[in-house]
């Protein structure tokens, strides 16, 4: 597997503001953080007993989605989030996936480490891309 960008030219706008206008959820044309965990818990049915996963992804929001630490991610910071400059969203979701499960730092998932973190990978993006891409055919 090759972790070199293969030349992609950028998201697409319309995807971008399509993706925004999906998780602004009060219209207020950026995404909050609470806007951000509401989408992740969209199918969890306790919203009260946030998983340990939910705080990972909280402070992921504030450490590299909100790359102006303004508290909230707006319409460019949503592009870099999907496309990276100089790599590919599916590199950077798979790099975020790792990370979150990789639970003895080895840089390697076992099948434990997946299984023990599948809210990880039923809340990514990879998953929700791969859903609606079905949804749509």
């Amino acid at each position: 597997v090759s972790t070199q960008s293969s030349g992609s030219s950028g998201i697409n706008a319309e995807y971008g503001e399509e993706s925004l206008k999906d998780l602004d959820r009060n219209g207020d044309g950026v995404i909050s953080v609470d806007e951000y965990v509401a989408d992740l818990l969209a199918d969890e049915e306790d919203h009260a007993n946030q998983p340990e996963w939910i705080q990972l992804e909280r402070q992921h929001f504030h450490e590299y989605r909100d790359q102006n630490k303004d508290g909230v991610v707006d319409l460019d910071e949503l592009r870099d989030w999907f496309q990276p400059e100089g790599g590919s969203p599916a590199l950077s979701e798979a790099t975020h996936l790792v990370r979150q499960s990789d639970k003895n730092n080895d840089g390697h998932l076992s099948p434990q480490e997946i299984l023990d973190s599948y809210q990880v990978f039923v809340g990514s993006q990879a998953t929700d891309f791969g859903r609606m891409l079905h949804t749509e055919l």
